[in-house]
């Protein structure tokens, strides 16, 4: 496939860097369990402006998988989905030789970011362009499914409707002019326990989403829409974490036209309708939270839309915040 997350490369060194964007459940949807023990679920997922880079470099033949980190606490070995990446193409028969890969990490590992599957899915990118197999979209999807359930979603590089037990990607067209608040608490929630403690809920929780755009048509929305989110997953886990729920609500008292849970947690984000507003709400929030971590982020819509490339996702730089 031909991505837009290539960063820049050299074909002679054998070396590309790729971004790899978080990505944010603007609501969450979990319908019913199946019995293969999985739950179906519907999701509208979108990548965003905050992001890690990785450098992959292809070296001689060989089976070397050399992954480094500029976070010490980032595992290196096989556990992380990077190193996984590089063994499905292995598996699959095909041909890496030696690799190398430096991740610079700005997604926090355990915040339901997608940090790590992100990566995952990088590296595949990475690895076939330097190839230059330029394996269909389809089979990457399959390859990064083994790895783990949301691999796929990142070789869409655009907003989906997600379905099934995610594996439904449905791409969809909106543009909503909007910033986001990402609250880090430095803890990690168990996606498994999280869906496990759903389940013995007696009350259905609320299901209705109303946004400003309507990702049919892709309207944009007006200052006075109205915004309603909704993460079912939000019922068990603010039952054991009271203060993630206090500061979803401090995010809508500073200003947020909503804000929620992304995933299982523990990630909170806040809809802005501008920077100035959600930067000055991130400011106050910082003050009283000094043990979380915060970003400033934008959603990337559409695969075609080139106007991420705008968004200052950071007080850094403009584009992904890097």
């Amino acid at each position: 496939m031909r991505s837009r997350w290539i960063l820049d490369s050299d074909l002679n060194e054998k070396r590309v860097r790729v971004i790899a964007p978080a990505k944010i459940n603007l609501f969450l949807k979990v319908n019913r369990k199946l019995v293969t023990g999985y739950h179906e679920i519907e999701s509208l997922m979108v990548p965003a402006t905050l992001a890690d880079i990785l450098t992959i470099v292809l070296g001689k033949p060989g089976n070397d998988i050399d992954i480094t980190c500029d976070n010490p606490t980032i595992p290196t070995g096989e556990d992380n989905l990077v190193y996984q990446a590089v063994q499905v193409l292995r598996d699959e028969g095909l041909e890496t030789g030696s690799v190398s890969i430096h991740i610079r990490k700005r997604i926090p590992a355990g915040a339901g970011l997608g940090g790590g599957s992100s990566n995952a899915a990088a590296t595949l990118k990475g690895i076939d362009f330097l190839n230059r197999r330029q394996l269909p979209r389809e089979n990457l999807r399959a390859l990064g499914l083994k790895i783990g359930a949301d691999v796929p979603f990142f070789f869409m590089e655009q907003a989906c409707l997600v379905t099934g037990i995610g594996e439904g990607l449905n791409p969809v067209e909106i543009s909503c002019d909007i910033w986001l608040v990402i609250a880090f608490p430095g803890i990690s929630i168990s996606t498994r326990e999280a869906y496990q403690a759903l389940d013995s809920e007696l009350t259905k929780p609320d299901t209705r989403v109303k946004m400003p755009c309507d990702h049919e048509r892709g309207g944009r929305g007006k200052m006075g829409d109205e915004w309603q989110l909704v993460n079912h997953l939000e019922t068990p886990v603010f039952l054991w974490y009271p203060f993630l729920r206090e500061t979803r609500d401090k995010l809508i008292s500073l200003g947020a036209a909503e804000a929620r849970m992304t995933g299982s947690g523990s990630s909170i984000f806040g809809v802005f309708r501008g920077r100035e507003t959600a930067a000055k709400a991130m400011t106050q929030l910082r003050n009283q939270l000094p043990e979380w971590k915060f970003f400033l982020a934008r959603p990337v819509w559409q695969g075609a839309d080139e106007s991420w490339r705008d968004a200052n996702g950071s007080d850094r730089g403009k584009g992904f915040s890097r």
